[in-house]
């Protein structure tokens, strides 16, 4: 009977044991947790990915070319075009390329997404869909700014004027001619009415329905950042090393802060502070009082200041030319982390909120 139940066991035994071999499992592993992130374009030919939180490097991904513009978050993937003629979808969480097309045209703009759709402003405006096939073109000249969609309409600067067009790439209105220059301020639309900057020195407010005129007013430079609209009023930098906050009924001037270099960094804001933040070519980035101009606080960065700075809770991020990326709180200008991205960037950072996303004011999908 011993033998018996030694001879039962010795089988059990074994069959255990071979049923744990280093065979590995054909079912796929488990997908990575996605986070909360930041996104960042540098002229390494690279998108660098950062934990929004820790500053932590999540993952980073060679490009065909390097990417001078704004990618725009899109559906878990992330969507940008490269200067050499790549059009890219990225996955959000493991930072690998989902496809790659040949778009054989350059492009350093912001991208826009809605309803499925893609649009690039480069020599003309380009309409795709997810899976990076082309829909149609507008050929009107070659964009000089970012585009806006507000509604089923999708507004940009095309040389110097301004162009409303339809989501079936049909022209419905073109502003006048400015005087002189172009426009590459990216324009904002709020009730109605679109803002946007122009190198004829003036800021612009036009009917959002036909472009008839509403207001201008005239800066002492050429205006290259892009507005937002936010508490009844219009803020934007010029390259007079001013900001200016123009109200968005009359037009007229509230106030203006005056830095110590150019300003083509679009304003961003963080609403429970009411402070207006928006970098300079003097290095800083300043955080201004909403509603009269005032100076809170200004953060030091090592170089000048183009991008556009992304507010996401209390958090600011964004780049300088000291090649840094840089997490400040919104509240005060403390530094809460920043990393060495080891190229400069052009364009503005973008953030997962896990939902939406959050983008720089200079892009298109921006709140304000």
């Amino acid at each position: 009977m011993k033998k018996l139940s030694y001879l039962i066991f010795t089988i059990i035994a074994s069959q255990i044991i071979l049923s744990c071999g280093k065979t590995k499992s054909k079912d796929a592993p488990l997908p990575k947790d996605r986070q909360e992130a930041v996104y960042v374009c540098t002229d390494n030919n690279n998108l660098i990915s950062y934990q929004a939180n820790s500053g932590a490097k999540l993952w980073e991904v060679i490009l065909n070319g390097s990417c001078k513009g704004t990618p725009v978050l899109y559906r878990k993937k992330i969507y940008l075009h490269t200067g050499s003629g790549n059009l890219y979808s990225i996955d959000v969480i493991t930072g690998k390329i989902s496809r790659e097309v040949a778009t054989m045209f350059p492009s350093n703009s912001a991208l826009i997404a809605s309803n499925g759709r893609i649009y690039i402003a480069a020599d003309k405006l380009y309409c795709y869909d997810t899976t990076l096939t082309q829909i149609w073109v507008y050929d009107a000249g070659t964009c000089t700014s970012s585009p806006q969609i507000d509604g089923d309409k999708i507004y940009l600067g095309i040389g110097d004027k301004l162009h409303c067009v339809d989501m079936s790439g049909a022209n419905v209105w073109q502003s006048p001619a400015i005087a002189a220059g172009s426009i590459t301020s990216s324009p904002r639309v709020s009730n109605g009415i679109v803002y946007y900057g122009a190198q004829d020195k003036n800021i612009y407010a036009i009917k959002a329905t036909d472009g008839s005129p509403v207001w201008n007013y005239l800066t002492i430079d050429k205006v290259e950042s892009s507005p937002i609209v936010y508490g009844g009023m219009c803020v934007i930098g010029s390259t007079d090393y001013d900001i200016y906050c123009i109200d968005t009924i009359s037009g007229q001037l509230r106030w203006k802060y005056h830095t110590l270099e150019r300003v083509n960094s679009s304003p961003n804001i963080h609403e429970e502070s009411n402070t207006i933040i928006v970098g300079s070519y003097d290095f800083n980035l300043y955080g201004i009082n909403h509603v009269d101009g005032q100076l809170k606080w200004k953060y030091p960065a090592g170089s000048l200041i183009k991008s556009s700075p992304v507010v996401y809770g209390n958090n600011v991020y964004f780049s300088a030319f000291d090649r840094y990326m840089y997490c400040i709180d919104a509240r005060d200008g403390r530094l809460i982390w920043k990393q060495f991205m080891n190229a400069n960037s052009q364009g503005s950072t973008i953030v997962d909120n896990l939902k939406d996303g959050v983008f720089g004011t200079e892009s298109g999908m921006s709140a304000y």
